[in-house]
């Protein structure tokens, strides 16, 4: 995976893992298997950047139970809502 930060290009080997990630159908979840020293450092930058900047899933305040509800809370109402779109669909008939 090739992909640029603020802070310049990170290039590292990933493995995918599942699909649907946090209930969203099309994403694709994947993990960090090798980086270089440059593009680690530059990716930790950027991470660290995000937090600050208040673009972090991680909630302070929150232990991770309640997080995990949370984003199992709003999966939920993306399902709902996607069901309802399909009900409300007129038949073909």
């Amino acid at each position: 995976m090739l992909f640029g930060t603020v802070f310049g290009k990170v290039d590292a080997h990933i493995e995918f893992l599942h699909r649907g990630a946090d209930g969203v159908p099309l994403s694709q979840a994947f993990t960090f298997l090798t980086l270089d020293a440059a593009s680690s450092q530059r990716l930790k930058k950027a991470l660290e950047q995000m937090n600050t900047l208040d673009f972090s899933d991680q909630v302070l305040g929150r232990n991770r139970i309640e997080v995990a509800f949370e984003t199992l809370r709003q999966s939920v109402r993306l399902l709902s809502g996607m069901l309802d779109s399909v009900r409300r669909r007129p038949s073909k008939s």
